[in-house]
């Protein structure tokens, strides 16, 4: 007789135990990794001035320099993006023409699942006669696929990204932002 409100008891904190393991901060993968949010990430200082279509409270998470080009990612309140333009080597001088995209974060219930760290929407388009892009945002992760019209690889990558070839595709990369795990997945889940 004694052991059955033992066994109750025992069945109850585990049945309660297992209801309180959420993460109220973060989203979880299906393995039960929680992402840091992007927002949550730490920045990074933009070599030079920041691009002019930049404005507003935003935080850069990653910037990669391609020759005399560079691609600055970036997340603000409720929308992430990035800018691809030249340089500008001189106080005042606007950078040269290049690509801007946005995207917002996914309303509850919409967006892909393309990769973890989802659900993502997504924008693209196309810059100069070979350049063009697609940006995927999530609030834990950022996906951009970007073709810069150049035979090179990124020379330098700053902040929380990862940088892979896409395959069977030349000189086009995957820029992945978001903390260590996310970017671990999603490069997994992109080369399977």
């Amino acid at each position: 007789m004694r052991q059955t409100p033992a066994i109750g008891v025992a069945l109850i904190l585990l049945l309660t135990g297992c209801e309180g393991g959420g993460t109220p901060d973060g989203e979880s993968s299906a393995n039960g990794a929680r992402f840091t949010p992007l927002v949550e990430l730490e920045g990074i200082s933009p070599s030079g001035d920041p691009p002019d279509d930049m404005a507003g409270p935003v935080k850069v998470l990653s910037e990669l320099q391609y020759g005399q080009s560079r691609l600055t990612a970036y997340v603000k309140a409720g929308s992430c993006g990035f800018i691809a333009a030249a340089k500008s080597d001189t106080p005042g001088n606007p950078a040269g023409n290049g690509m801007h995209l946005v995207s917002t974060w996914p309303a509850d219930g919409d967006g892909s699942d393309r990769y973890p760290a989802g659900p993502y929407t997504s924008a693209s388009g196309a810059g100069d006669p070979k350049a063009w892009a697609s940006v995927l945002c999530s609030r834990n992760a950022m996906v951009i696929e970007y073709a810069s019209g150049e035979e090179r690889a990124p020379e330098q990558a700053r902040g929380q990204v990862t940088v892979t070839q896409v395959t069977n595709t030349p000189a086009t990369f995957r820029i992945v932002i978001g903390d260590h795990t996310a970017r671990q997945q999603i490069v997994n889940r992109a080369e399977n």
